[in-house]
Formats: C-alpha cells, structure tokens, sequence
C-alpha cells in the first residue's frame, strides 16, 4: 500500500500499511478536524464516530456481520474498561445523534450538543479504542499543538455546560482557527498570498500591528498584552481585563484578540480567554497588579 498521507499525526502505530481499517479511522478523524475549523460541529461528530467504527472493525475483537455502531459499541464496552465506564446512557445520546444527523440532516441548534458529545463522549471513546486494541497513544502521536487546544476546548467545555443558554460549540474555537491558520495557504488566492509577504518585506505588516494594539487598548479599557497561543507571536494579543476582579487584586481576561493571526475571543465565550491565557497570567500577575496601582 501506498504511504499515505496524514496531517495531524507525527506517528503512526505499527503495521498501519496494512491495516486499511485503521488509516481509515485516522483518516476520518482528521477529516472531522476539518470540519470543525469550517464550523460543521454535528458533521465533526458523525465523522468521529465512523473514525470509531472502523477503529473497532480493525481491531482484534474483529468485525462480524452486524457492524451497527450500537453492536460496535457494545464490543468495545465488553472488551475496553475505560469504554466500560463511560454511561450507557451517554452513548446512547452520541449513538442516536449520530444517526439522526446521517439520515435526517441538521440545522443550527445541533451545533451544541453535537460539540458536547464529540468532546465528552467521541474523542474518548476513539482514545480508548486506540489505545486499548491498537495499543495507540493518540493524544501523544497527534501533533501537539492541536491536543493542547482539544485540552482548551475541553476544560472550557466543561466549565460552561452548567449554564443556561449558549451554544457551547465556541469551545472549540480556538481548536478551528488554529487549523484554518495553518492552512491558510490552502485556502488563501496567489494574490492575497503575495500581498502579505510583500507587506512584511517593507515593514508595513509590523505598523499595522502595533496601531492594532493600540486600537485595542482604547476599546478595552484596562488590558494587557500576551503572546498568542494559537500563533505564538510574542506580545499580538490584547486581552481586556475584567475590572471588577482587578479591585479583589484577581487578573481575569474577558474579551482578547490577536493582532497577528486575527483569533478573536469576545465577552459572551466565557472562560475561553481564562484558559487560554491561564499560564501567562500566573506568569505576569504581579507585574500587571503593579502596573495598575494594586500591588
């Protein structure tokens, strides 16, 4: 078999060259990235979970004649402890979404549920099954960059799922904008390619960034600048300051925004930008406290 190609992944598990099921599930499972960085969240979770099905086709517990995704599941329940433990009831909810989205279509209320079932229930559930019937680390063979923005997305996630209202799917926008950036490329015409490199060559790229900052900086109110965790340009992000957890000597971001790479997090995508930036903060808590007359 030809070596194929897979764009997320910095290795790969043994005897993948012959083992069709399994690239397959790889395969689906980046597909399912990319559809998260163009916002397709419930598409994402009926990919992941024929990522799913066809990792549990290739394993050792073998396929038979019935590979309904329930049977499938029950195999991996029956054979895996840590698939064990996850609720029946929840991958029921995954197991009927998925299908619901396959045969009936979706609309814009999906998009929640379809980011709570692929974060809670999908993305473990294909780590177990990795790890368990391929003996497959996924979470170390992804790229790393990706699984620590999964890790956002996760932790934001289940921070937010209490309250009443939102649509959870900005979870992972910092997981999509980080791929669409490193794609642009892909996605991006020979003259707006050109444009900006020539920008760079002639310094007007640095000007526009620094009167970007400064725009910022006016519009929040209190803030301070990070490095940006998506692109890693040192000092591209403004982040507005909460005020009120400033007087209680607490450093707590709101809105933010890159100047570099154009991620944006606004007020309602609550505890994105705590996340995000949670390391930076405790890095530079003093300083910031000091600078605004609180220390």
């Amino acid at each position: 078999m030809e070596k194929s190609t897979l764009l997320f992944f910095r290795s790969r598990p043994q005897g993948l060259a012959s083992n069709a099921a399994l690239l397959s599930s790889m395969q689906s499972l980046e597909s399912s990235f990319f559809l998260i960085a163009l916002r397709r969240y419930p598409h994402a979770l009926s990919t992941c979970a024929s990522a799913f099905e066809m990792a549990i086709q290739a394993a050792p517990i073998g396929a038979g004649k019935d590979n309904r995704l329930q049977t499938l599941i029950a195999k991996a329940r029956h054979n895996s402890a840590a698939i064990a433990r996850i609720p029946q009831d929840r991958l029921d909810q995954f197991r009927d979404a998925r299908n619901r989205i396959i045969h009936r279509g979706f609309g814009p209320k999906d998009a929640s549920e379809s980011t709570s079932l692929y974060l809670e229930i999908a993305l473990p559930l294909l780590e177990a099954s990795y790890r368990d019937f391929h003996s497959y680390d996924v979470t170390d063979a992804l790229l790393q960059e990706y699984v620590e923005l999964l890790k956002v997305a996760q932790e934001v996630h289940r921070r937010a799922k209490t309250l009443q209202g939102y649509d959870l799917s900005y979870s992972l926008n910092a997981f999509g904008h980080l791929i669409r950036w490193r794609f642009k490329e892909n996605f991006s015409t020979g003259w707006e390619i050109h444009a900006l490199d020539h920008a760079d060559e002639i310094g007007l790229k640095f000007e526009n960034i620094e009167r970007e900052k400064e725009r910022l900086g006016r519009l929040f109110g209190p803030s301070w600048s990070f490095d940006c965790p998506l692109c890693n340009q040192p000092q591209s992000v403004v982040a507005e300051l909460d005020e009120t957890e400033l007087d209680t000597l607490e450093v707590t971001p709101k809105r933010m925004a890159c100047t570099v790479c154009g991620f944006v997090v606004h007020e309602l995508h609550l505890f994105l930008s705590e996340v995000l930036l949670q390391n930076q903060i405790v890095n530079a808590r003093s300083q910031i406290l000091k600078e605004y007359g609180l220390e």
